[in-house]
């Protein structure tokens, strides 16, 4: 999958290109300039989150992954890993998915096409994402 990532925090804006590829255990992202130099690496397999960083840039990475989850995953996945038993509730719409946490909204995600835009409540940011391409690997 290849996105266009906007984050908007506090009047700053980054802008960055995501690579991903999602595989059933094990999830690769690469965050690019518009050059196409990287910025940074991540690898995530279930358990354990590593990141290589090329240039010193502030990313809520482990955010992030965790927003295109939320917006990627089906829902039985999302049900099953956001259970009510560790306090999480979810709002799963054709057009909105949230997030809330003890009662308070973490993650407010709205679609509209190939675009999905995030604001993330206890952080005060949103994040613009756009899909350029996706592709099913599946064999």
């Amino acid at each position: 999958m290849k996105q266009r990532v906007e984050i908007n925090a506090r009047g700053e804006t980054v802008s960055f290109m995501l690579v991903g590829r999602f595989e059933q255990q094990r999830t690769r992202l690469a965050a690019l300039l518009a050059t196409g130099q990287p910025i940074m690496l991540l690898e995530y397999d279930g358990e354990q989150l590593e990141q290589q960083v090329k240039i010193p840039v502030q990313l809520p990475v482990e955010e992030i992954l965790a927003m295109i989850q939320f917006a990627e995953w089906p829902e039985a996945a999302l049900r099953q890993q956001y259970g009510r038993g560790a306090g999480w509730s979810l709002s799963l719409e054709a057009k909105r998915r949230q997030l809330w946490h003890h009662g308070a909204l973490i993650l407010d995600l709205t679609f509209s096409g190939e675009h999905i835009q995030v604001t993330h409540y206890p952080d005060s940011y949103d994040v613009s994402i756009t899909t350029i391409e996706r592709k099913d690997l599946q064999q």
